[in-house]
């Protein structure tokens, strides 16, 4: 889930919501100034709706802080939570199409080196038996990625951005998520989101009132559309239990925020 303070409560993305926004930017992407992804555009669209489904395992109980009564968000889950997380996804992922399963073992693996050092999440300090978890899940996804390479008819590398196609749909992948979290997560704020292939400078994302960026370059054939994602407002409160607080998100309306993108000008 991804959570945020706004006016009346907590706003309660659940990821796979976000997952579904995600796709959506995806299937729009792409105009005479910004290039549509070049070839596997359905499969790259699958891999950006389904790269967070692994969460849904997490959300049927998440986690609630003890010290707080807070429930925890995605940010400060710890390996031994969402390493199985990403595990499960990206084994769903794969069951899709092989180039669907590459990209969100890619996207998995990336949180956990930067994005392949192209974007620091945040700083992440884990103790030995959490770093060992993260080193195994690395190795293992290196392996799948391997396989995968090879079932889409591409050579193994040691690095993604080694091959030039598999790269670009990885960038892309990273910067449509992080522009659904640039709405549910940040509420809309100022941001840059890159590196973003055909955007030497980044995406510059600019508020432009509720729930709604400027984004120059604008990368959607449409001067101004709106991607919905759903989501719950619930009380800004201590939960004693992990079924306290979903029986809270049961009991609250489900809204669709109205997202909306518009070019400069």
């Amino acid at each position: 889930m991804i959570l945020s303070r706004v006016d009346d409560g907590l706003l309660v993305v659940r990821q796979p919501d976000h997952g579904s926004q995600t796709g959506l930017f995806a299937r729009a992407w792409g105009n005479g100034v910004v290039a549509p992804p070049a070839g596997h555009r359905h499969a790259s669209e699958l891999a950006a709706r389904h790269h967070d489904d692994g969460w849904a395992l997490w959300e049927r109980r998440p986690s609630i802080d003890p010290a707080t009564g807070r429930p925890v968000q995605f940010l400060d889950l710890t390996p031994r939570e969402h390493v199985p997380l990403y595990r499960a996804g990206i084994a769903r992922a794969a069951h899709h199409d092989p180039w669907t399963g590459l990209l969100v073992s890619l996207h998995g693996a990336g949180l956990y080196n930067d994005r392949y050092g192209t974007f620091r999440l945040a700083e992440q300090h884990f103790n030995a038996e959490e770093q060992a978890l993260v080193d195994e899940f690395l190795v293992d996804m290196a392996a799948l990625q391997n396989a995968l390479n090879g079932a889409v008819g591409r050579r193994p590398v040691a690095h993604p951005s080694y091959d030039p196609e598999v790269w670009e749909h990885y960038l892309l992948l990273q910067v449509w998520d992080r522009l659904s979290l640039q709405y549910a997560f940040r509420l809309a704020a100022d941001g840059l989101i890159g590196p973003a292939p055909g955007m030497p400078a980044g995406l510059a994302c600019r508020a432009d009132g509720h729930f709604g960026l400027t984004l120059d370059p604008y990368p959607f054939a449409d001067d101004r559309l709106t991607f919905p994602v759903a989501a719950t407002v619930v009380a800004d409160r201590p939960y004693r239990t992990p079924e306290d607080f979903l029986a809270e998100v049961a009991a609250a309306s489900t809204t669709t925020l109205e997202c909306r993108a518009r070019a400069p000008g």
